[in-house]
């Protein structure tokens, strides 16, 4: 007699504390809602007339959500299984947009002074014993911080909190260092895109016919540099422009510019681009 295949182990389910930080992801709610109404537009068109005048447009999620819901019962088999499950999606779209809403009150309160039994009154987090319960809103206003800045990765938990404000503040750190390093250096790279973009328009460095994306991006954005954050993003559009072009060059078989000068120019943007790397 064989052996009785063994069951497989069943990965242990996630619990509270494993449970991973949920972030819906590339959802348009105008989208859905026009799939809600187009499914109910063909409803209509079979049998009651006239309710989707009432229809509360497609930007208005929670008035979408509210009619769908009213006007549910007119859906029949299939379509009324897709518009529950657009319906699932929807709500949880509008649920996951308020919370950084309520973490930026939530911050704002505690910035003007609000104490943290006020804000369980707020939040009608009360106890047994009729008092607000404080605590409880000090860990709404944690797991919140996990919601919002957490990585998908993150444990929805208030202890995680202090891990992710720490994060928070490393990455602004390094963002306005990084911002303090490119705009130390902007006037070299100002004046790296002026050349190129004039060598460019002089018909002397290579580019594909088909595909000037970053060129494009380049001429667009050259003058209008207004505030520390873009002018330290011009290297960004000046390093697409010269690896585009080099890309190209690769690609064909052919010189990336055709002057010395033009050459000149695009050696000067790699290197400041590209510092202390080989040719892109």
């Amino acid at each position: 007699m064989g052996r009785k295949a063994q069951k497989g182990t069943a990965p242990p389910k996630a619990t509270r504390e494993r449970r991973p930080a949920r972030r819906l992801q590339g959802v348009d709610p105008r989208v859905l809602a026009g799939q809600l109404y187009e499914l109910h537009a063909r409803a209509e068109r079979g049998g009651d007339q006239g309710y989707l005048e009432r229809w509360p447009g497609d930007g208005e999620t929670h008035g979408v959500l509210l009619f769908a819901q009213a006007h549910a019962g007119r859906l029949a088999g299939e379509a009324h299984q897709q518009a529950t499950l657009l319906r699932i999606t929807l709500a949880e779209w509008l649920r996951q947009q308020a919370d950084p809403l309520q973490l930026r009150a939530l911050d704002d309160a505690r910035g003007v002074g609000v104490r943290w039994d006020q804000v369980a009154l707020a939040l009608q987090y009360i106890g047994a014993d009729g008092e607000p319960n404080p605590s409880s809103a000090f860990n709404r206003h944690a797991s919140l911080k996990v919601a919002v800045h957490g990585e998908p990765e993150d444990r929805r938990q208030p202890h995680v909190a202090r891990i992710i404000e720490a994060r928070v503040v490393r990455e602004e750190l390094e963002r306005r260092e990084r911002e303090r390093t490119e705009d130390a250096r902007y006037p070299a790279m100002d004046a790296a895109a002026r050349a190129l973009l004039a060598h460019f328009q002089a018909g002397e460095i290579l580019s594909d016919p088909d595909d000037n994306f970053w060129w494009d991006e380049l001429v667009e954005v050259v003058d209008d540099r207004r505030d520390a954050t873009e002018r330290a993003n011009l290297v960004v559009y000046v390093r697409g422009a010269v690896h585009e072009t080099h890309a190209y060059a690769r690609r064909t078989g052919q010189e990336p510019t055709t002057t010395a000068p033009a050459a000149a120019a695009l050696e000067v943007a790699s290197a400041l681009v590209d510092p202390g790397g080989a040719s892109t």
